[in-house]
């Protein structure tokens, strides 16, 4: 098993190098002996694993596979190790979140203090998620949890998805701001107004944008008009405070801003919902601070009020 182990992890090395000399250097191994474990790899699973070209080699795509897996068992490996070293005093577990900026902003502040009382010889290390490429890196143990939006496609049958709560998209403008003029007799801005002033989109997601202008064409039959697009979540708290800007922003994210807040436009839109979970790999499912993390999670999320 453990020869097996060697193995993939060389693999990788080659794989990263795309080149078996440079693979070697790396590893500080001769060639000849890359070239071994490589040859049996490929004997041991039937299959080529790499193919040679003029400059190099490069992975077939069983070989691409194999070495997504040995990724992955590299990081249930290293948890492992960081775990018994833990338990016997030395060494620290690092647990490697990709969180999406309703939790960077809101959420997870508090869930790292309840988290860190409960394990404190844990380092937490909080990631930007990406909407595809977080996907990957969970899969390959280059993240060990990601805390997003989730829907019911999965594209990597390994990793399981956990529904925590419930957001919603609202229409938002600053306290003050002239649209809150505009309300009729109904408490109700009509939804010809929104027309009347500048959008700024916040594009850290390109779903966000895609969310903005469905919503307000559904209604209007026509898009806003976009005075400012950003991808730094900061600039866009910053810009609706001191503007005259509308915006489409998940209700949590709105909390960050204070003096003068942000409220939403009392407006009658489609109600725009977005489930939000945590995604682990399968086999990190039992593991108590993965649990912790989603129980600690959930009740920040129940105890948060948004109105």
């Amino acid at each position: 098993m453990l020869d097996q182990i060697t193995h993939l992890f060389r693999l990788q090395a080659i794989i990263e190098e795309g080149s078996l000399r440079q693979a070697a250097e790396r590893l500080h191994i001769t060639q000849p002996a890359l070239s071994r474990s490589l040859a049996q790899l490929e004997n041991y699973f039937g299959q080529p694993l790499v193919e040679r070209h003029a400059r190099g080699v490069r992975p077939t795509l069983f070989g691409l596979k194999v070495r997504s897996a040995s990724l992955r068992l590299m990081r249930q490996w290293e948890l492992t190790d960081e775990e018994l070293r833990t338990e016997g005093g030395a060494g620290r577990i690092h647990l490697r979140i990709g969180a999406g900026p309703v939790w960077r902003t809101v959420i997870l502040p508090e869930v790292m203090l309840r988290m860190q009382r409960r394990f404190p010889k844990m380092v937490f290390e909080i990631h930007r998620a990406h909407p595809t490429d977080s996907y990957e890196d969970l899969s390959e143990g280059r993240l060990d949890v990601i805390l997003s939006g989730i829907s019911a496609e999965n594209r990597f049958p390994r990793l399981v998805q956990k529904q925590l709560g419930v957001v919603n998209n609202l229409i938002v403008a600053r306290e003050g701001h002239p649209v809150f003029d505009r309300v009729d007799a109904e408490g109700r801005v009509p939804s010809e107004a929104l027309l009347d002033y500048p959008w700024l989109v916040y594009t850290e997601y390109q779903t966000y944008r895609e969310i903005t202008m469905h919503a307000i064409h559904e209604r209007l039959g026509q898009p806003p008009e976009i005075a400012l697009v950003c991808d730094s979540l900061n600039t866009a708290l910053a810009s609706l405070q001191r503007g005259d800007y509308l915006s489409l922003l998940p209700e949590p994210i709105t909390m960050a801003a204070v003096s003068p807040r942000l409220v939403p436009v009392p407006v009658g839109l489609t109600r725009r919902e977005v489930k939000i979970g945590m995604v682990i790999r399968e086999e990190a499912a039992g593991w108590e601070p993965v649990q912790a993390l989603g129980e600690a999670s959930g009740e920040v999320l129940q105890g948060l009020s948004f109105s």
